[in-house]
């Protein structure tokens, strides 16, 4: 038996929930996998995959399998990358995890510059919410928007993002515009959960020195920051998002912003990370390479200073919280949780 075949078929399939998917990727007939993956099971005396008329799925065998031979064939790749010709282009596959907003906004509207340029690289994209699921999602990178985790991962900045308080043109119109933070109270506020559950519903600003804190209504709450804009496009409300992902949405006057002579607090960073046995990898160090290069491009485009380096800020109370509202855990004098 051709263990580094098998192992890499083993693989290819337990990535694609099908032998017919890995057959697909080396261009051999399914029965190839199957007999090959058979022959591996054999001569580890555990059965690898469950088999069902849905698909397969790994066993717990062969998930503590799939951790190993995952990263036989990574560091393998990685010495193969090494050795080979020097200026040879990358080849291989890359696993990312990103948030779904950044993904929507700001990779993927990009990323045919990278296909373009590494021809050999296979990339599969996974949208996460927290950093526990790189390992979780046996991710090679991930992507995120907060700020960087207390653990042994390698974390690359990316962006520092800038907090904006938008709402249709129509809401504006029926409402009114605040001037003053304060005026906020008086209106419907669309609210994000944060990651670790926290309903941010407290919005701080400053402006020379002052700080104004204020506890924001809403009825609509919700994880997921591009359900938040789209609605907030609609007229159902007011929302604070990074600048980021709203650009398109503020180019093309779906949604205006107001107090921009107000600073938004408690903006988060947008980060990579990665574990350090990547750290020789050069399919992820090309991969961050274009993620720095094309967050620098939208950070040019941001308001109301274009291409201003933004002040990286701390990490705040609420982050890492696991329930409740801000303003209501605020309001009790809890301790947080970081």
């Amino acid at each position: 038996m051709d263990k580094l075949r098998a192992i890499q078929y083993f693989n290819r399939a337990a990535d694609g929930g099908s032998f017919a998917a890995a057959a697909r990727f080396f261009d051999v007939s399914t029965s190839a996998i199957t007999q090959l993956v058979g022959a591996l099971e054999r001569s580890l005396g555990v059965t690898l995959f469950h088999r069902t008329t849905q698909g397969i799925a790994l066993t717990l065998d062969g998930e503590r399998y799939y951790e190993t031979a995952r990263r036989v064939a990574a560091d393998l790749h990685d010495i193969e990358q090494r050795l080979g010709p020097r200026g040879a282009k990358p080849r291989g596959t890359l696993t990312v995890g990103m948030s779904s907003s950044l993904g929507q906004y700001c990779v993927m509207p990009r990323i045919m510059r990278f296909l373009s340029r590494y021809p050999d690289i296979e990339l599969v994209f996974k949208p996460i919410v927290t950093i526990r699921e790189i390992e979780e999602k046996n991710l090679d990178v991930a992507v995120l928007v907060g700020w960087p985790p207390e653990r042994d991962l390698v974390v690359r900045t990316l962006a520092q993002t800038q907090l904006m308080v938008c709402a249709s043109p129509q809401y504006w119109v029926r409402e009114g515009m605040p001037h003053e933070p304060e005026g906020l109270r008086d209106h419907h506020c669309l609210i994000l959960r944060s990651s670790g559950g926290t309903l941010l519903d407290r919005w701080a600003f400053e402006k020379n020195g002052e700080r104004r804190t204020i506890d924001v209504k809403t009825r609509l709450f919700s994880d997921d920051r591009t359900w938040l804009a789209e609605a907030a496009c609609v007229g159902a409300g007011v929302i604070r998002m990074i600048d980021f992902t709203l650009i398109q949405y503020l180019s093309s006057g779906l949604l205006v912003p107001v107090l921009m002579d107000w600073k938004a607090l408690e903006s988060p960073m947008i980060f990579a990370a990665y574990a350090p046995s990547q750290r020789r990898s050069k399919l992820v160090r090309v991969f961050l390479d274009f993620l720095v290069e094309i967050f620098a491009e939208i950070g040019s485009e941001r308001m109301p200073s274009p291409g201003s380096a933004m002040p990286r800020v701390p990490k705040p109370d609420w982050f890492g919280r696991t329930h409740g509202r801000h303003s209501a855990y605020v309001a009790r004098g809890r301790k947080s949780v970081a």
